[in-house]
């Protein structure tokens, strides 16, 4: 179970970049950051559908971002609210008052 979760959370920061990445390079409508990393020079490598296929590779992206997180989000929410009856929770008295003053 452990390895399940370091591989999810290993898939969700490549996840996580990989979608910073694919945002960052599409073309913006109105200037922006899209310019600076070279948008142009993508649509000329990938053709004039370059828009549309980065435009599915974010909602993919972001599909199996959503997913990852809520399976992880479920798999230590449910490891760590688990309570054994062998560790049962014990109240503890304070001491009084009147051996204070």
């Amino acid at each position: 179970m452990e390895f399940v979760k370091v591989l999810l959370y290993v898939v969700e920061v490549v996840v996580c970049l990989l979608l910073g990445l694919v945002v960052m390079i599409q073309k913006p409508k109105d200037g922006g950051l899209g310019g600076s990393f070279g948008a142009g020079a993508l649509e000329g490598a990938l053709g004039a559908d370059a828009g549309s296929i980065l435009v599915k590779a974010t909602a993919i992206l972001g599909t199996i971002f959503l997913l990852n997180t809520i399976f992880l989000v479920k798999m230590t929410s449910v490891e760590d609210s688990v309570i054994t009856e062998s560790d049962p929770v014990t109240q503890t008295e304070l001491p009084s008052a009147e051996g204070a003053e």
